[in-house]
């Protein structure tokens, strides 16, 4: 046994993120394999309380305390400090080292692992409070949801489970919106993810991204409109890998997302709906009757160029909506747009067959919070059809987690 796990383990260190999760993959199948019916059963039931401890220890400040320790801490030491049962912090940190997230040391001791670092961490905090918080309650409505309409696929984001799991009209990111600690902790959410990765290896970006130096110093057209950016992590990224885009980019998401940052150097901050017209029709030249670049033309001498940015990038943003708003999305971007002008839509392709356990959840979490999805190549090309435009290319960028840049242009 020792030296088939020893193999598994050189396996996973020479292999790269797709090799890994393969191997991943095969291990979990085998698990499965191995289990009875009986053990089949308690491990269902088993995560549907998994996350709840977990949130319990994040809550209680378990996690943040075994990980900031070098040394086993006993039980009676941790309930010490918030004034928690030692009876009740002992039951629960048994479950919690009997599915791998701390370490029993010995009797009444505990030590972190390193799940237990993980889940001290901010971002943990913030993910599993919008799954359990956020997300649980219209999972627990889920089923008789489907049940209530006959089993039809959700068609818009204002009638479905979460409407029913939280009583309210209100679409999923409304309701959340008017809840800053919710809302928050979908931010970080999505911020954790984030990355600039999509740009490695992608021609077509890279080749413009590295040519805006060259542009004359008149020529003030957009580069980049980040669309639903957040935060502005995707931004930032971008202009510490190419200093020179400072100054060409645009952060645009709702107020509550963006009035309360912190300015972004070399960024332009903007609130906008995604579901009204694109106000970027470039951060065009702005010239005078004589031509030339005013700083502060009057209202009778203003001739605006009417050129689209260059990239309107959309990260995480369309698997949120059912397919009409998706259209009606892509629409309000199109009446931006330059000829030349492409939209990068930051999103999972789905593979046909055999798709990964994490797509599927994010497809079927998003459904039920949402009415969103997840989406394959032939239902992108079908979005982009239906919003009179064509899919160019699929950049991808991350096999492990089928993650790819979907590039439509006008047709």
């Amino acid at each position: 046994m020792e030296s088939i796990i020893a193999q598994a383990r050189f396996l996973a260190g020479e292999a790269d993120g797709a090799g890994r999760a393969k191997i991943r993959d095969a291990l979990r199948q085998f698990l499965l394999e191995l289990e009875t019916p009986k053990d089949l059963l308690m491990g269902i039931f088993n995560n549907h309380l998994q996350i709840g401890a977990v949130r319990l220890g994040i809550e209680s400040g378990l996690f943040r305390s075994f990980s900031q320790s070098e040394i086993p801490l006993q039980v009676d030491q941790v309930a010490e400090k918030t004034g928690a049962s030692p009876q009740l912090f002992e039951c629960i940190l048994r479950y919690l080292a009997s599915n791998g997230f701390v370490i029993e040391a010995d009797h009444g001791k505990f030590k972190a692992n390193k799940a237990t670092h993980t889940l001290a961490s901010q971002m943990a905090e913030a993910f599993i409070y919008h799954a359990f918080d956020n997300c649980g309650p219209a999972i627990q409505e889920f089923p008789s949801f489907f049940a209530e309409t006959r089993y039809q696929e959700i068609t818009t984001n204002t009638n479905t489970p979460f409407q029913k799991a939280f009583h309210t009209d209100l679409t999923c990111f409304a309701w959340l919106a008017q809840r800053p600690e919710r809302f928050n902790a979908l931010q970080h959410v999505m911020t954790a993810l984030e990355s600039t990765d999509w740009a490695v290896g992608f021609s077509r970006f890279e080749k413009e991204a590295c040519a805006i130096i060259r542009r004359p110093q008149d020529s003030r057209r957009s580069f980049l409109v980040d669309v639903g950016g957040g935060h502005g992590h995707q931004c930032i990224q971008l202009i510490q890998k190419y200093p020179n885009l400072s100054g060409w980019l645009i952060l645009q998401d709702l107020p509550q997302a963006v009035d309360q940052l912190p300015k972004i150097d070399g960024v332009e901050t903007m609130a906008y709906d995604i579901f009204q017209t694109q106000v970027v029709k470039g951060k065009s030249c702005i010239y005078t009757q004589n031509n030339c670049p005013s700083i502060t033309p009057s209202p009778t001498d203003i001739q605006t160029n009417p050129q689209g940015a260059k990239f309107y990038y959309l990260r995480r943003i369309l698997h949120a909506y059912p397919d009409s708003q998706g259209i009606q999305i892509l629409r309000n971007l199109r009446t931006a747009m330059a000829h030349d002008s492409q939209i990068l839509i930051d999103e999972m392709v789905l593979s046909e067959t055999n798709v990964p356990w994490q797509a599927t959840l994010a497809d079927l979490s998003l459904m039920v919070s949402m009415g969103g999805k997840e989406r394959s190549k032939k239902q992108w090309e079908m979005l982009a059809e239906q919003s009179d435009l064509r899919v160019a290319e699929f950049h991808t960028y991350d096999n492990s987690d089928n993650f790819s840049v979907i590039v439509m242009e006008l047709r």
